[in-house]
């Protein structure tokens, strides 16, 4: 898979499970892996825009059209979303309730 973010971001996410199989350029992490990403996000200040839940099937990836969004508010600085945002990955992906999903995370870019 070529770049689908940015070398630095695709780095942390592609520990995941390609999504490529399902038309999508993007990865599906497990809860530790999705909670880490969220933790090198933060330190490198990468907001997330939100993201989809996924499960693992018989081998293969397969959406369960739950997910999760967040955008910036009107006067909301770049530090206040970036901080909500991945607060609000970061509690969506603890209180997911079902065993074994994955998570995809969408960052901001800013390019």
């Amino acid at each position: 898979m070529n770049n689908v973010w940015s070398p630095e971001i695709d780095a942390v996410l592609s520990v995941g499970y390609s999504l490529e199989d399902v038309g999508i350029k993007n990865w599906a992490l497990n809860r530790s892996q999705a909670l880490a990403s969220i933790g090198k996000f933060e330190s490198s200040g990468v907001a997330i825009l939100g993201g989809d839940v996924y499960h693992l099937i018989g081998g293969r990836v397969e959406h369960t059209y739950d997910n999760w969004y967040c955008e910036k508010n009107i006067g909301e600085s770049d530090l206040e979303f970036l901080k909500r945002s991945l607060l609000k990955a970061k509690l969506y992906i603890e209180n997911y309730q079902v065993g074994g999903a994955l998570f995809a995370l969408v960052p901001l870019i800013c390019r």
